[in-house]
């Protein structure tokens, strides 16, 4: 099996399952039978053109939709939260109290921040075997404490706890991140790295 077919049996699959959709019930959609939905998943077999078309249609149209819904939800969330594109490390998204905390910040909306990554956020990104775990949609959730994870100083720093929860959506990687501030004895560093095979 290539490359690309792993990644799209991987895509498929996820989606479906993110979705709530049985195989049967996408099979009959498509007009296939559910066990060439099961091979398509597993890197037995690919659909035919037209129906990798079909496919990549619908999964891309409701990942937009996906997208969007996050972007909204964590927009009117009152705690501290933040929705970034792996890619680029864009911040696409600041919640009410993110842009209380850090207004500065909240303005650098669509910049990408990979360059200016330091601290505990650097360290995760420069690490290759992490960065591989998150391409391949297996890293699930990073936790750790920083005061900063950027060189760009335009808000006060601020010593505090995050978790961030890993999610694919098609060929995009968006990481959602919830923070919250705690006392300045706290150790700084990655607490917890999880995989989605260990959690249970």
């Amino acid at each position: 099996m290539s490359e690309g077919d792993a990644r799209f049996a991987l895509r498929l699959r996820s989606w479906r399952r993110l979705n709530g959709i049985k195989q049967f019930a996408l099979a009959e959609m498509l007009g296939v039978s559910q066990a060439a939905v099961s091979y398509w998943e597993t890197g037995r077999d690919k659909p035919s053109p037209d129906l990798m078309k079909r496919i990549t249609e619908l999964i891309s149209g409701s990942e937009l939709d996906e997208i969007r819904l996050e972007r909204v939800f964590t927009e009117r969330q009152p705690g501290i939260m933040a929705l970034y594109d792996l890619d680029g490390v864009r911040l696409l998204a600041a919640s009410r109290g993110y842009r209380a905390l850090w207004p500065g910040m909240s303005l650098l909306q669509g910049m990408s921040l990979e360059r200016h990554l330091v601290n505990e956020s650097g360290e995760l990104l420069a690490n290759a075997a992490l960065r591989r775990d998150i391409n391949s949609g297996k890293l699930a959730l990073v936790s750790g404490v920083s005061d900063r994870h950027t060189d760009i100083i335009v808000d006060t720093a601020v010593r505090h706890e995050w978790n961030t929860r890993v999610r694919r959506f098609g060929p995009k990687t968006l990481l959602s991140i919830s923070y919250d501030p705690c006392g300045e004895t706290v150790p700084v560093g990655i607490t917890e790295v999880k995989l989605f095979s260990d959690l249970k």
